[in-house]
């Protein structure tokens, strides 16, 4: 069973590297990234910031029509031409012809992802010209002009010369190239300085990670690459049913309600009155910086006007419902005056973080509706998989965080292609 198993994933993986939308999407993909810098320059604040929101989203983007195309391809069109009467007329079972489907197509969409991220990566480092003054950077133009050059002409000479497909071969190509770019620029600063031995003021720098290394970007990438595994396992399942143009539609519509499922049911389901949002606070005791000891107090400035009288109770949550409560202590709200307060900590309950601006008071611990949540579980909570806010607003994005989505992501992929076999039992494919 494994080498069947195998054999499905290769030749899946084979057959989506193979199709012309995937090396367009790629294409397309990095000629948008590559005028991010330039469409930055308009904003009126960090432009830095504005170019790593735009890049984040044209990879999501370009991701999630690749899966849409590849994933509902390799299944819908082995139906309808009748090639998947082969393998399930073999021992071959349903399940692990779904599973390999799916195994081979995530491989796929990773590449594509990886390609795409490098690219961002690159021109990341690149950065926003800001004046007419700033020089480019010759490190990233020449690994990236090299690889991306590299990869087209090999592509043509081995389609030329030996009759292979000019799409799996430019893609293979770029990949490993693609990665020996973004380690040399990793490895060299703009003026061509080994950056693991550059001198400082206290010596030479001889830590492991690159000053150009960011974690929370990865981070933030690895939170698309989630997003969009997730996508391509609603497309497979659909596409055991329906027809590629409709598994199209229903991918879109999935995405839609991915990123508004919060707003659109998240609110429904968990009901809390938000009191106000804190837009500034400063510390007046907080030892530890947990703000989980009694007597913890904080000043804090919040968007709107307070209508309420001092000694409050109220909870802190991280959103206006109360879904990402900080934990289950409570807090005074003390010599209120109009939208500023002091904020002190009531009861030894722990914290899962001290308050921070953007984060909500609230009057208690959030009600759920249970038919309304029922409805706000369906769809893939894409939002909660995009790091782009934290990366805003340069907040730091624990570990733990990435793990807990991650396990969210592997869930609903398991109980997507146990859909998908479900589906495929019952198809008639003869």
């Amino acid at each position: 069973m494994l080498e069947q198993f195998l054999a499905i994933v290769r030749n899946t993986f084979v057959e989506s590297i193979r199709q012309p939308i995937y090396l367009v999407m790629i294409a397309v993909g990095i000629i948008a990234l590559l005028i991010t810098p330039g469409l930055s320059t308009f904003t009126l604040s960090d432009d830095n910031l504005f170019m790593v929101d735009m890049g984040l989203a044209t990879i999501f983007l370009c991701g999630l029509i690749i899966a849409a195309f590849v994933a509902t391809s390799v299944v819908t069109r082995e139906i309808e031409n009748k090639t998947v009467l082969t393998l399930v007329s073999k021992p071959v079972g349903r399940p692990v012809f779904v599973l390999g489907k799916y195994v081979g197509v995530a491989l796929a969409i990773l590449v594509s992802a990886l390609i795409l991220s490098i690219a961002f990566l690159l021109i990341k480092r690149y950065g926003v010209m800001q004046t007419a003054r700033d020089t480019g950077d010759p490190v990233v133009l020449t690994f990236g002009l090299l690889a991306l050059i590299t990869s087209v002409v090999v592509g043509l000479w081995c389609n030329f010369f030996y009759g292979w497909v000019f799409t799996s071969t430019a893609v293979t190509t770029l990949l490993p190239l693609s990665l020996f770019a973004w380690l040399g620029v990793l490895a060299f600063d703009r003026e061509w300085t080994f950056q693991f031995l550059t001198q400082t003021e206290t010596g030479y720098n001889t830590s492991f990670l690159s000053p150009s290394l960011e974690p929370e970007v990865l981070m933030a990438l690895a939170g698309v690459f989630l997003a969009l595994l997730v996508v391509a396992s609603v497309a497979l399942a659909a596409s055991t049913r329906l027809g590629q143009v409709m598994t199209v539609v229903i991918c879109l519509i999935v995405f839609m309600l991915g990123l508004l499922t919060d707003t659109l049911f998240g609110s429904r389901a968990f009901e809390s009155k938000a009191r106000g949002r804190i837009i500034a606070i400063n510390v007046i005791d907080d030892h530890d910086d947990d703000f989980s000891d009694e007597g913890d107090s904080y000043h804090v400035i919040f968007d709107r006007g307070l209508d309420i009288a001092d000694d409050l109770e109220v909870y802190l949550s991280s959103d206006n419902v109360g879904f990402g409560l900080l934990g289950p202590g409570k807090a005074l709200l003390q010599d209120v005056s109009y939208a500023s307060a002091n904020l002190v900590k009531v009861g030894g309950e722990r914290m899962k973080r001290p308050p921070r601006v953007d984060d909500y008071i609230i009057d208690g611990p959030q009600r759920v509706h249970a038919p309304w949540r029922l409805v706000w579980s369906v769809p893939p909570n894409l939002q909660s998989l995009s790091f782009t806010d934290a990366l805003s607003q340069e907040h730091f994005i624990p570990l733990s965080h990435l793990g807990m989505v991650a396990l969210y992501s592997a869930l609903y992929i398991s109980g997507m292609l146990s859909l998908a076999v479900i589906l495929f039992q019952t198809r008639e494919v003869g």
